[in-house]
């Protein structure tokens, strides 16, 4: 993994997760896996130690961790939010995690998010959740799963490539694709 490429992905999470994406109560999670593998910004400590049941507090510290990772980056591009999240999806599959269709059926639960942002054709990351959102408005009963499953892939496989190389290993995408399937993503 590299520092810098998780640290990316870490602050564009953290980003959307304040827009209620990403809900607190699932990041100890995730944390937990970013302290375990040598990530040392002191909000993830207390995001650890926290149990989730108290919003306002878990809002904070990942405000505090979004700005912890901001300042680390120092000059090192940002990540799009919108990117990282379609991206996790790409990643995801890549690594066997999600398959193909589940993945345009959760991009299209994410639509709803995306439907009234501007529609940014700069914006690669909202343009995938659109694209799996169409692929999943497909998946009607007429196409062959096979076939939904190649669009998929499709959308996958360009979704995969917003994330850098070595931003995330196997644990940390799992727990990132858990939590935000908990939260219906």
């Amino acid at each position: 993994m590299s520092t810098i490429a998780t640290a990316q992905v870490i602050h564009g999470l953290s980003a959307v997760a304040v827009d209620h994406l990403l809900v607190g109560c699932y990041w100890p999670s995730i944390a937990q896996v970013l302290l375990a593998q040598g990530f040392s910004w002191p909000a993830l400590a207390d995001l650890v130690a926290m149990d989730g049941d108290d919003d306002s507090a878990l809002e904070v510290k990942l405000k505090e961790l979004h700005d912890q990772v901001d300042r680390d980056l120092d000059t090192a591009p940002r990540l799009e939010p919108w990117n990282v999240v379609a991206g996790i999806y790409g990643r995801a599959w890549r690594m066997d995690l999600i398959d193909p269709t589940s993945a345009m059926w959760r991009m299209d639960s994410l639509w709803w998010q995306v439907r009234d942002l501007d529609d940014d054709e700069e914006n690669d990351g909202i343009r995938l959740i659109w694209a799996g959102m169409g692929v999943k408005e497909q998946d009607d009963g007429e196409l062959p799963w096979q076939a939904v499953d190649r669009l998929g892939v499709e959308v996958l496989t360009e979704a995969d490539l917003l994330l850098p190389p070595r931003a995330l290993d196997h644990s940390l995408c799992k727990a990132i694709r858990d939590a935000l399937e908990a939260n219906g993503y």
